[in-house]
């Protein structure tokens, strides 16, 4: 295998692979014929909510610090949404025909009480839960509530505690590291098949440490491990600038990640929304695949984007303290001249979460390039 291969043959059909944009075909003609002002816009194939807009780390990479720390006038007033509110959000994906809820960030997630008892309640109106979490708050409840999610994601950038303190700005590695042994014995107990899996971004400070925190991950008996490039270049990250990574390194530390896999534990090193030395790149010309998902964010509020969370210029609209008011604005004129006004060239100098979901609907919807008629 190549040290720049990014998932194993055994291992391509994982959920990091954008291929599976392809699935979205349905929602990409939808999009298509909306933005020409021939179809009314379904609604989006997921919801990730923000449901704190507070953290207990302070993180050297966060992409979200400007209005977490530096300009906390941007979110207003209100930083969490109550946990009532949650549930009829629910409520209301659910029979709008959301398909899967991730409660994520603009924050710690499980800083917020009303997390116990959420994810259960999402899957039973029918929808997959899926969490991003630093690990370092968990209780019993917590965590047996988490592991009815389809994956779990554990946002862990080291192996040792000084590189944890250096990244992550506190001294919490002893804590998240119990939690992450913890969380492998409550899965096996409750013989749940969440992917819990840990997550790494790719910066000076831990460069040399992937393989390390790979093994760990195993060790520990959680279900998988992703690595990618930090987004480092954003300019709403403070001191932002390009980073000078030992790439021929770190490709071979993927490697040897790679063979650690087996049947219970998968290897993701998620690098094609990077070039070769790991920076920035968007090969796209419009931003059309955004209404594949909407945000919920801890003010209430949604924008265009998910990589644009808190710009003005990318609000939609709010969906407080009535759920139903994203029918407002959602697939509405606004929305529509806002998407068409973006140009991803100049605009979006960041990584683009849904980059390669663009492509396709550029080179496979519009130009037809894999001539879809030819099976």
């Amino acid at each position: 295998m190549s040290g720049i291969e990014e998932w194993s043959d055994k291992n391509s059909l994982n959920s990091f692979n954008s291929l599976k944009g392809l699935a979205y075909m349905e929602h990409y003609k939808n999009i298509l014929a909306w933005m020409d002002g021939k179809a009314k816009l379904m609604p989006p194939v997921e919801c990730n909510i923000d449901p704190y807009a507070e953290c207990n780390l302070s993180c050297s990479m966060c992409i979200v610090q400007r209005y977490l720390r530096t300009h906390r006038e941007e979110v207003g007033e209100m930083r969490k949404l109550p946990t009532d509110y949650l549930y009829r959000l629910v409520d209301f994906l659910a029979s709008w025909g959301v398909n899967g809820i991730c409660l994520s960030g603009g924050g710690e997630p499980t800083l917020h009480k009303g997390m116990v008892g959420l994810p259960e309640y999402i899957v039973s109106k029918g929808m997959k839960a899926s969490i991003f979490t630093n690990g370092t708050v968990m209780t019993e409840e917590l965590v047996n509530s988490l592991l009815t999610c389809q994956f779990v994601t554990l946002s862990i950038n080291a192996t040792d505690r000084e590189t944890y303190k250096q990244i992550m700005g506190v001294d919490l590695f002893d804590k998240m590291l119990a939690n992450l042994k913890y969380i492998a014995k409550r899965q096996k107990e409750l013989n749940s098949d969440s992917f819990t899996c840990v997550r790494m971004l790719i910066l000076p400070e831990n460069c040399r440490q992937i393989y390390n925190m790979c093994s760990m991950a195993k060790e520990i008996g959680l279900k998988g491990f992703n690595i990618r490039p930090a987004d480092y270049e954003r300019s709403d990250i403070e001191g932002h600038h390009k980073l000078d990574l030992p790439v021929d390194e770190i490709y071979e530390q993927f490697e040897k990640c790679h063979k650690l896999e087996d049947e219970n534990f998968k290897v993701v090193t998620t690098i094609h929304k990077f070039d070769k030395k790991f920076h920035v790149f968007n090969n796209f010309n419009r931003c059309l695949a955004s209404p594949l998902l909407i945000n919920v964010l801890s003010n209430g509020d949604s924008y265009v984007c998910a990589d644009r969370k808190m710009e003005e210029r990318y609000r939609l609209g709010t969906s407080f303290p009535e759920p139903e008011r994203i029918l407002n604005w959602w697939g509405s004129e606004g929305h529509r001249m806002k998407l068409l006004s973006i140009n991803p060239r100049t605009d979006c100098l960041c990584r683009c979460t849904f980059n390669q979901y663009h492509r396709q609907m550029e080179e496979v919807v519009i130009k037809d390039s894999m001539m879809l008629c030819f099976p």
